[in-house]
């Protein structure tokens, strides 16, 4: 069921009415069952046309239109308490025919404030371009994304008989703005938490937006990281392997297995060539060697040139990454969406 806001997902710092615009796919246009709700309230919405060129991206499917202009806080005051829970996320629901999809949306606390008539703190949302990097999109669900990557992370560790309530230190390498940083903090409290990406412009904004959830710092392009040796427990690398070249991820390996404690694992993510539709000299690359690095792949804004797109094959994970660590684990799709989640071990 195709479900869908149109951006800006942010609420701006006044009291106007905000217009969400949007469109669903429907079953009957002629009696459509779409509805909003702004955390757990309904908001009127009007229904209008089908949406323009509908039939060139998803041929045979019908939708329609719809807006509302919503006086957010009248709808907030009469939200239920348990969708008013700190850090506070607006959020906008669209269902249709009993299907939903929710939409997250950037307040700031001083908003907060005269909606609710006292202090409530807002949950940091990045800014767009910084979701980007991260997640390669800012649709308006960056919070939610970081939420599924944590709850995949928690059942691929006790699939392995390592439940998260074990680590006491805990290092995000890669960790981007924090999105998974911060619900990692929330199921971990009392664990010391760690972020560290070579990106200074979403270390900057970790620092100063959450900056209580855990220590975060810059680290350069290649090793070593600013952390002692045997200084981690856990570390969580989602999606940096699948941007490095073959002698930046070795070297990168080496240092993470350096700052991990013996006995305890990395976390990280693969793409595997065959899963996906690529140039056939990369097919044929990581048909033949295990490994093949695209850098014609696009460039991604505000990232070393490097930073491009890799591709590993099962036998090669296991044979040159199982030089460095145990192989506990290698999926298949199964962490951060479309790619593969490797568990490795350092030998006690």
């Amino acid at each position: 069921m195709l479900i869908t806001l149109d951006p800006p997902f942010a609420v701006e710092d006044d009291d106007a009415p905000f217009h969400f615009r949007g469109w669903a796919q429907v079953t009957d246009p002629a009696a459509p069952d779409t509805r909003l709700h702004v955390n757990g309230v309904e908001a009127p919405i009007v229904v209008t046309h089908r949406p323009p060129r509908l039939a060139e991206f998803h041929p045979g499917v019908e939708a329609l239109r719809f807006h509302a202009d919503a006086d957010l806080p009248a709808l907030l005051r009469a939200a239920p308490a348990e969708r008013v829970r700190e850090p506070f996320l607006l959020e906008a629901t669209v269902t249709t025919e009993g299907r939903a999809r929710t939409f997250e949306y950037a307040v700031t606390d001083a908003w907060l404030a005269r909606v609710f008539g006292r202090p409530v703190r807002a949950r940091p949302v990045p800014p767009p371009h910084l979701q980007v990097r991260v997640a390669g999109a800012a649709a308006g669900q960056f919070h939610a994304s970081g939420v599924r990557v944590a709850d995949q992370i928690e059942a691929l560790l006790a699939g392995a008989g390592l439940p998260l309530a074990r680590f006491g230190s805990i290092l995000d390498f890669g960790c981007g703005p924090g999105r998974l940083t911060a619900i990692l903090h929330e199921r971990r409290p009392d664990a010391a938490l760690h972020g560290s990406d070579i990106d200074p412009e979403t270390i900057a904004w970790a620092q100063a937006s959450l900056g209580g959830v855990a220590d975060f710092r810059v680290n350069p392009p290649g090793p070593p990281l600013p952390f002692p040796d045997a200084s981690m427990d856990l570390i969580c690398a989602i999606s940096v392997f699948t941007h490095l070249p073959e002698d930046l991820q070795f070297a990168w390996l080496a240092d993470l297995k350096r700052v991990l404690r013996p006995g305890c694992v990395l976390l990280t993510t693969k793409l595997n060539a065959a899963a996906y539709d690529l140039p056939p000299q990369v097919k044929a690359e990581a048909a033949e060697a295990g490994f093949a690095f695209w850098g014609e792949a696009a460039a991604t804004d505000g990232l070393p040139g490097f930073y491009r797109l890799a591709y590993h094959g099962d036998d090669y994970v296991r044979r040159e990454w199982g030089r460095l660590f145990e192989v506990l684990h290698v999926g298949a799709h199964d962490l951060n969406d479309t790619q593969d989640a490797v568990l490795l071990r350092k030998p006690s």
